[in-house]
């Protein structure tokens, strides 16, 4: 159950957690985490602008804050990693594929068009999952859009 913890609450001495949000265990690491708000509904239609127009207003109407010492337990740690050479690997694999592909395929055979694409794809969706291992993914926690409060997508009670 999602929970909304008061950015000033967690900035005072004691304030951040004690142990893992996400899993409710004992934290057996602490790391800088930057946290930060989804952008404006509203700016995704810019998108049909383009992608540069849409990536400067998120960057600019967006909201960050970075929590010093954050607690994470053996179990995010493993799920960072794992998602990490997940991502590698499947972009590894797409990278050798549009190589691969590209050097043995005639030119002329319909297929090159299609199979290079879709290794192309591959490579792309393997950067987008390793993208998916950073801590504060792994926290499992965004911003509010105004910057103030926390919420916390799997805080277990314990925490």
């Amino acid at each position: 159950m999602p929970t909304t913890v008061p950015v000033a609450a967690l900035r005072q001495p004691g304030g951040a957690p004690s142990a893992c949000v996400r899993h409710a265990a004992p934290a057996t690491r602490r790391k800088s985490v930057l946290f930060r708000s989804t952008p404006p509904t509203w700016s995704f239609l810019l998108i049909l602008l383009g992608v540069l127009p849409f990536a400067i207003v998120a960057t600019i109407t967006q909201k960050r804050i970075t929590m010093p010492n954050w607690p994470f337990c053996h179990a995010c740690k493993r799920l960072r990693l794992r998602r990490l050479l997940d991502g590698i690997g499947v972009a590894l694999l797409g990278f050798i594929a549009v190589i691969s592909f590209s050097a043995t395929m005639p030119p002329s055979s319909n297929l090159t068009a299609v199979v290079v694409t879709l290794s192309f794809a591959g490579l792309l969706a393997g950067v987008a999952f390793a993208s998916t291992s950073g801590w504060a993914t792994i926290a499992a926690a965004k911003l509010s859009s105004d910057g103030t409060s926390l919420r916390l997508r799997t805080a277990h009670q314990q925490v």
